[in-house]
Order: structure tokens, then sequence, then C-alpha cells
């Protein structure tokens, strides 16, 4: 049988505004939690970081990432238990991370991140948004695939000593239709899906207008916060 960890792991509308929402990164020290294929660290490692270094407990794709950055430090392990003998970052992030931990771990997690980061770095996360209609068309939202709201990210990155200083929404329909597209040929045929050049380019397009008020439709709720040693 086809190992379907490797479908669907094509760069989209998200991960470019992903890469935006990061800016600038010469000279920064990027910890990725859960970096799966390493696609953020691709990023980092071309922006010039001092140091770039990627955590997954996956390890087939650790292996793809290992391949693809050789400039980056990949390192298999739990977030939550991640070792803080690797050093301090100035930049923490956590794409697409949170809502798959089981949830009474997620406040550990971001206490994790908080001690790996210098005062005043920057934590940066995507996470499923609450809304009535991405809840509706997430397939996986019915086997416990969590989905956030502003209020709730904002009162957990709270307690870990966080302030928030940035909120933006994106993605629309053609996210969610994507993402069900993906989900029905990964599962069920177990290769990647046709038509994705046309999805992308629809996708692509809602990414590039992100808003700082969610639409009917939004599909991510991206969150920046600044650690400030547990002063907010």
């Amino acid at each position: 049988m086809r190992d379907r960890r490797g479908i669907g792991h094509a760069e989209t509308g998200k991960h470019v505004f992903l890469c935006e929402m990061a800016g600038e990164l010469e000279g920064e020290a990027v910890l990725d939690l859960g970096c799966g294929v390493g696609w953020f660290e691709d990023y980092a490692v071309k922006q010039r970081c001092s140091r770039v270094v990627g955590v997954d407990n996956d390890e087939v794709r650790l292996e793809r990432a290992r391949r693809r950055v050789p400039g980056a430090t990949f390192i298999s392990g739990d977030a939550v238990a991640i070792n803080t003998d690797i050093g301090t970052f100035t930049v923490v992030a956590m794409f697409d991370f949170l809502e798959h931990l089981p949830r009474d771990s997620v406040p550990a997690v971001l206490l994790s991140a908080a001690n790996l980061l210098q005062k005043g770095g920057r934590l940066l996360i995507s996470v499923p948004y609450r809304g009535l209609v991405s809840t509706t068309l997430d397939m996986t939202f019915y086997l416990g695939h969590r989905h956030y709201k502003r209020l709730q990210m904002r009162a957990l990155l709270y307690d870990a000593g966080f302030k928030v200083s940035r909120v933006q929404y994106g993605g629309g329909i053609w996210e969610h239709i994507s993402m069900i597209w993906l989900y029905i040929f990964k599962y069920i045929f177990a290769r990647e899906m046709p038509f994705s050049a046309f999805l992308e380019k629809k996708r692509l397009g809602e990414y590039q207008s992100p808003s700082s008020i969610p639409g009917s439709d939004s599909a991510t709720l991206f969150v920046e916060a600044v650690y400030k040693d547990g002063t907010v």
C-alpha cells in the first residue's frame, strides 16, 4: 500500500502567506515546531537566518526535510518535552500544529515555546478558524481536529507570557473545497488530487487578501505574539 504521508505536501497559498507573515528573517534564530517536510526551514535558510531548527515526531517527514534543507537542523522529538539545551531563539513557528495536539497539552507547548524564546521574540501561529463554515466543511473536525477563535487563542497565549501583536484571517471557500478534495484522494484513492493547479490558483487569491476581521467562510486564524518574559 502506498504511504499516504507523502501526499498533499505541495506548497500552497497559505504557505506563501505564512512566509510573508514571518517577514524578513535575516540574522534571526528560528525554531519550527511541527516542521513536517521542512518547507518553512527552506524559506528561513534562504533568508540567511543565523540558525534554523525544525522539530517533528514523524521520521519519514524529517528525512524528507533533511534532504530538502541540508542547511537546517532537524530534531526528532516531542514539542512539549524539547530540551532547552538547544538554546534560545528569536522566532518560534507553530504552523497548523496546535490543533493536532491533545487539548490538555497545548498550554504546556506554549510554555515550552516561551522558555525557548528570547525576551521580545516572536511566536507565529496558524490554526483552523472556528467558524460555522470552517467547522462544518472540515471533515477532520468531526475526528477531533480543533478549531480556534481569537479570544480563545489570546487567552492561551496570555497565560504563557505572550502579548498578541497581530491577528489575521485568511482562506475561504476554495480552501475548504481543496481540503475536502485532498482528503478524498489521499485517504480513499491514495494519490495526489487532480485539478490541483486550478484549485491552487483559487486558494492563492484568497490568501492574498487577509483580513483583521473574520469572514463568514474564513478558513485560517493567523496569530503573531511577542514574548514579554512573563509581563504582558
